[in-house]
């Protein structure tokens, strides 16, 4: 059934990347609700990678990585790993366009890692976690960090019933074996690492997608973020946000650089 579950995701995937158009493209609009969220993400990720081993969890086709982030940049060394090898195939070819020497691309497996014990410092991933059996990948992320590492993640969650009727209803914009967190997912982190801080981000945001297109963009969205804020003092209310930024620590103390 695992076995089954990880080649639907590959062929999923592969059928993404391969096609050279990207099924889900028409859904970017949707995320500028997120997109405080995608800040705080990106800025913990630049601010703990800096001359550290890095590993990217599900770096689909390497976009992210070398041109958005550009992660390569400012890491000691840098792996990319998806069970696509479509999508790794692209990664590679970006990476080497962009000149990175210091960084390399894998086809892997997230839940049986190939890398020993306590190769990276931090390992980060957004939209990766849902995909996968969460016993067996936070088991492997806390087997490769070394002590003390950091794990990154912007994860959907699974409780706003608004998002889940939507969900239900564009089947073919996901695998079937997908899900969002939910509270349990939440706190089975807490069996593996020391340390469990998580944020939350698009709940009224969401209201600020159809000014995207009209002179009230941005003041709708910076309005409606600063409402997210004081909704999301309530851990339940939080809950019912589109997503969670998962910042997870091992037990242990940091190695020195």
């Amino acid at each position: 059934m695992a076995l089954d579950r990880i080649n639907s995701e590959r062929e999923f995937h592969n059928a993404r990347y391969g096609s050279g158009e990207d099924a889900r493209a028409h859904l970017n609009r949707f995320y500028v609700a997120i997109s405080d969220g995608d800040r705080r993400f990106r800025r913990l990720v630049f601010d703990q990678a800096r001359d550290r081993k890095v590993l990217e969890y599900g770096c689909a086709d390497g976009t992210s990585a070398v041109f958005e982030m550009k992660t390569p940049q400012i890491a000691a060394e840098f792996c990319g790993i998806d069970i696509s090898d479509q999508s790794i195939g692209l990664a590679r070819e970006k990476a080497a366009a962009a000149g990175y020497k210091n960084c390399e691309f894998r086809v892997m497996n997230a839940e049986q890692m190939q890398f020993p014990e306590g190769s990276f410092d931090l390992v980060y991933g957004h939209g990766i976690l849902h995909h996968l059996d969460l016993e067996k990948s936070f088991a492997e992320i806390c087997r490769v960090l070394r002590p003390g590492g950091s794990a990154v993640f912007m994860e959907p969650l699974g409780h706003n019933p608004v998002l889940n009727w939507y969900r239900d209803r564009t089947p073919s914009l996901r695998t079937a074996d997908e899900h969002p967190l939910v509270s349990r997912d939440l706190a089975l982190a807490r069996r593996y690492f020391a340390g469990v801080h998580i944020e939350f981000a698009g709940l009224t945001t969401m209201l600020a997608i159809p000014f995207q297109r009209t002179p009230l963009a941005r003041t709708s969205l910076a309005v409606l973020a600063e409402v997210d804020r004081l909704l999301f003092r309530s851990r339940t209310i939080g809950m019912h946000a589109w997503y969670a930024l998962l910042m997870l620590t091992k037990a242990g103390e940091p190695t020195q650089h």
